[in-house]
């Protein structure tokens, strides 16, 4: 073994390099995590609660419960006061669970992720390169137009109660103020969205952090990647504390009709499009390896591929430090 003055060969010192890479790319995706946690997790949902979950008992929308002050106000009117509730015209019995929908999240993936790869390939064949940082930049993207999605849906939540008055709809034993014309349906786009930045950034991040690490090092790289994901699940939660939001959430009769909770969304899909950019500087004026292809990397892996003349150092470097010699381990 080579050494560099040290007790510590090249190949352990070359490790540490990339450990501490590694670990520069993760406090990278902290922000990314802060606004999946808001979409996935809880405020999604919370907000499919006060949408229109029934179906059997639609009325149509009276003049007379709102004022005309908050029906020329609309979304920005103060929803607090003076808003009536509309009567259900029957016993409601079937409505779609606000937790179901997170089941298009999933169901998109799962067809999405193929179709992808086929583009990488595509792309690829044109000399259009499936760059990291590009997929990572492209999921953050998506990530954007999710909660810009969710913001539109929160503008015109509000301003349909402005316009007609509030909707008390039962979900198991709890009572919920909802909007009476607006359906929960109307969330199946920004959960499709967020499916779509998993595909980019989350499967991509995955990947990356496979390929990049050590060989006997990638159960702590796993571990660290999965500790950014829950810093920025801790920074979501305090997030929403902080600007008091949960409670109102939580309360059937306030909800978020109180705050315009819309701009909340905006202000994360702003936060998150700046924050994009902000990340495409940092991984060209760091050398974060952020310019690999890793699913050529994988395919020729799986098809034991000789290595290419053609490939970069980066690919290069990373297979041929894979491989372990188990007879000499077993020796």
């Amino acid at each position: 073994m080579e050494h560099e003055g040290g007790e510590f060969n090249v190949n352990q010192i070359e490790d540490v390099r990339r450990l501490w890479k590694l670990c520069k790319v993760f406090l990278l995706t902290i922000p990314y995590w802060v606004c999946y946690s808001q979409m996935v997790f809880s405020v999604f949902l919370l907000q499919g609660l006060h949408l229109r979950v029934h179906f059997d008992n639609l009325t149509a929308c009276p003049s007379n419960l709102t004022t005309s002050t908050i029906k020329a106000e609309g979304a920005g009117a103060n929803l607090c006061l003076n808003i009536s509730y509309i009567e259900p015209s029957i016993e409601s019995k079937f409505l779609i669970p606000p937790a179901s929908l997170a089941a298009f999240n999933a169901i998109f993936i799962v067809l999405f992720l193929p179709l992808i790869q086929k583009c990488y390939r595509f792309l690829s064949k044109k000399g259009i390169e499936a760059l990291t940082w590009r997929r990572l930049w492209l999921g953050m993207l998506l990530a954007s137009l999710a909660l810009s999605a969710a913001g539109l849906l929160e503008y015109f939540r509000r301003k349909n109660i402005a316009e007609c008055g509030l909707f008390r709809q039962v979900i198991g034993i709890t009572h919920y103020d909802a909007s009476p014309g607006i359906s929960v349906l109307w969330q199946i786009p920004q959960y499709c969205l967020v499916g779509a930045s998993e595909v980019f950034f989350v499967v991509t991040g995955i990947e990356y952090a496979y390929f990049e690490s050590p060989i006997n090092m990638q159960g702590i790289v796993m571990g660290l990647l999965w500790l950014a994901r829950g810093i920025g699940n801790l920074i979501g939660i305090a997030l929403l504390y902080r600007f008091q939001y949960s409670e109102n959430i939580l309360s059937s009769s306030k909800y978020l009709d109180c705050d315009r909770f819309d701009w909340y969304f905006f202000i994360l899909a702003i936060f998150m499009l700046i924050f994009s950019f902000i990340f495409i500087c940092i991984s060209k004026c760091c050398d974060l390896s952020l310019d690999s292809v890793i699913v050529e990397t994988h395919q020729k892996r799986n098809n034991s591929e000789p290595e290419s003349a053609s490939a970069t150092p980066q690919l290069a470097r990373r297979r041929t430090v894979r491989p372990v010699n188990f007879e000499s381990s077993v020796d």
